[in-house]
């Protein structure tokens, strides 16, 4: 009898410790989980504040010099202009002063800017920005599945007992601002 007893009490024991290491197990696994949500969030926002740091700072130097080489064919045209009516006019100072203001702005670019970049800076913008939205995107794309997983645990037997006595809730995805649906518009003028 006192065998039985002694038995019964190991098995109780052994079902208490077993018990507890399960509850301290599913415990930590869901504070890991919501500590992942976190920083999966976190992530978002950093990624949000690198967009809002860096586009309009791109947007700049792409309209820096696009105005720049506006202001280079400006002098190119003037020039031109100026020459061509000097020539009908058939004033030989004013056409020499004209093909010397188109020198001074064909030597410009020679000398300072041997390629037109402006095209190329408008790619380079639209490569950065996609590879801006595509990381806040994948920002957004983990945290919600960290989301939806730690959701899920919390809501399934025998977690869920374990949850409600950490006073744990539903973590809330993320959602597109009213906003979000309407299409970003980049002004590239001033």
């Amino acid at each position: 009898m006192k065998k039985g007893i002694l038995i019964s009490f190991v098995a109780f024991l052994f079902a208490i410790v077993f018990a507890g290491i399960y509850l301290i197990s599913t415990a930590n696994d869901l504070t890991d989980m919501k500590n992942l949500a976190k920083r999966y969030e976190a992530d978002i926002q950093t990624e949000l504040q690198s967009r809002f740091d860096k586009v309009p700072n791109l947007a700049e130097i792409v309209k820096s010099a696009d105005e720049h080489e506006e202001n280079i064919i400006n002098a190119i045209a003037d020039a031109r202009k100026q020459y061509n009516n000097a020539l009908s006019s058939k004033d030989t100072e004013g056409m020499l002063e004209a093909d010397e203001a188109l020198n001074i702005a064909i030597h410009d670019i020679e000398e300072n800017y041997p390629k037109i970049a402006s095209l190329d800076l408008y790619k380079n913008f639209m490569d950065e920005y996609s590879g801006i939205e595509a990381a806040v995107t994948i920002a957004r794309k983990n945290y919600n599945e960290v989301v939806m997983e730690y959701n899920s645990m919390i809501d399934h037997i025998p977690t869920i007992f374990v949850a409600k006595i950490m006073g744990l809730e539903h973590i809330q995805e993320f959602k597109a601002s009213e906003e979000a649906n309407n299409s970003v518009e980049i002004d590239m003028t001033d």
